[in-house]
């Protein structure tokens, strides 16, 4: 990281993220929209985001992958009141939503950003934490 006096950079980076306008239905994210993403729904009823197998995830994040590589996903209701996204695995897709329970529900007009943790390479499987929200 270089700097430069006429644009300062004090160790702030700055990357791009995909950002997905989710239709107000059941959605099913890619490997690419689950890792490092940003998601939006403005669900009229509660609706089910459901992330990319391990499978797809691992075979996105490349050679390097290794047990305990991690990115996030963040998802945005931005549903006024009352209806909620929840956060879902792909069935037989090694994903495990991991923490306390109801961490996958997203409710109206907040967000809640997930940490994704490679668990297993060789049988791939992702264990998603929620961070905040």
């Amino acid at each position: 990281m270089k700097f430069h006096l006429d644009a300062p950079n004090f160790g702030r980076m700055s990357e791009q993220r995909p950002v997905k306008a989710a239709a107000n239905e059941a959605t099913t994210l890619t490997a690419a929209e689950t890792v490092g993403g940003v998601v939006t729904m403005t669900p009229s009823a509660g609706r089910a985001l459901t992330t990319a197998t391990a499978a797809t995830i691992v075979a996105l994040l490349g050679d390097g992958v290794k047990v305990g590589s991690a990115f996030e996903l963040t998802v945005v209701n931005v549903a006024a009141a009352t209806h909620a996204i929840t956060l879902t695995a792909p069935s037989q897709g090694g994903i495990t939503l991991g923490g306390a329970s109801g961490m996958e529900t997203v409710a109206a007009a907040t967000s809640a950003t997930y940490l994704g943790v490679v668990t297993a390479v060789g049988t791939p499987a992702v264990t998603f934490y929620r961070k905040a929200g």
